[in-house]
């Protein structure tokens, strides 16, 4: 009997685009770090790309390829691997994921940051979201059929969460915590989110802080300041499409955000106040707390 072949992945591609550039940046006698400073990068950032475990952008690669005076027969290769681990729709298990291209693009962008800095002012943000939130989300605009493959992505995003060192920032407006704890027909899903959330503020790279009802800051629903090395980037998410910061955006968002900061709730007092609304909630309490 032949044995039994390993499933491809889009990491198994990964991976291997990893390998090639692995090998490309040897050939030409370069160190990690003289090729991370070409796309300006982290030395972490260039060991993981190399090792295939996040994804390179099209200019970094270009400027990678046109350096290390890649092969001809060797850079039709790597974009054929970039290609397949960055397309909008993969297939996996015969079932195809449609991966919106906006949606790839800030998993690439949070991957790549050092800080994640979130405003939510309606709604808590993808970051957050326990599976039970994820779905109940999905079933409001009538996915059906989408809602296990994106649920997947959403979960696999998550996963920034683990690497230690980058650092998140999450501030929620009390409106926000106000509109989930409403969700009556749904208090299950409610108490879990809340549960989540608490969860969360306890790690030590993870910071929740309330902004109260009383502060006055008039600013966009929901914006996200991803900080990193090569400056700070922006953004609005929404379920069905992003829009991305222009320069005075991105100065007025820190404005905003920098205004907020200095009067939300401490993060204990946060931690506090998740707690006490997840115990409501899970008493029946139609407003948890």
């Amino acid at each position: 009997m032949a044995p039994e072949q390993p499933t491809h992945t889009d990491e198994t591609d990964r991976v291997q685009l990893g390998k090639l550039l692995r090998a490309a940046r040897k050939r030409a006698g370069m160190t990690q770090v003289e090729a991370r400073n070409l796309i300006g990068k982290s030395q972490s950032t260039m060991a993981k790309i190399e090792a295939g475990t996040t994804s390179i952008s099209r200019e970094s690669l270009q400027k990678l390829i046109a350096v290390y005076e890649t092969a001809s027969d060797d850079a039709p290769a790597l974009w054929a691997l970039w290609k397949k681990t960055n397309s909008p729709a993969r297939l996996r298990h015969g079932k195809r994921i449609g991966t919106p291209v906006w949606f790839g693009e800030v998993l690439d962008k949070e991957q790549l940051a050092e800080e994640l800095w979130s405003w939510t002012g309606e709604r808590i943000h993808g970051l957050l979201q326990c599976e039970p939130y994820m779905i109940d989300q999905f079933d409001g605009e009538g996915r059906g059929p989408e809602i296990s493959p994106r649920l997947l992505q959403r979960q696999k995003r998550q996963r920034v969460f683990e690497d230690g060192h980058k650092r998140f920032v999450f501030l929620l407006s009390e409106s926000a915590l106000d509109r989930l704890c409403a969700q009556t027909a749904h208090r299950h899903v409610v108490t879990e989110q809340l549960r989540h959330m608490a969860e969360l503020a306890g790690k030590d790279n993870i910071t929740i802080r309330v902004v109260p009802y009383d502060a006055v800051a008039y600013v966009d629903p929901d914006f996200i300041i991803l900080r990193g090395a090569d400056g700070d980037d922006a953004y609005s998410e929404y379920l069905t499409n992003v829009r991305w910061a222009n320069a005075r955006e991105l100065t007025t968002y820190h404005e905003a955000w920098d205004a907020m900061l200095s009067i939300s709730l401490s993060p204990e007092e946060t931690l506090k106040a998740l707690r006490r609304r997840c115990t409501l909630s899970d008493q029946g309490d139609p407003d948890g707390g």
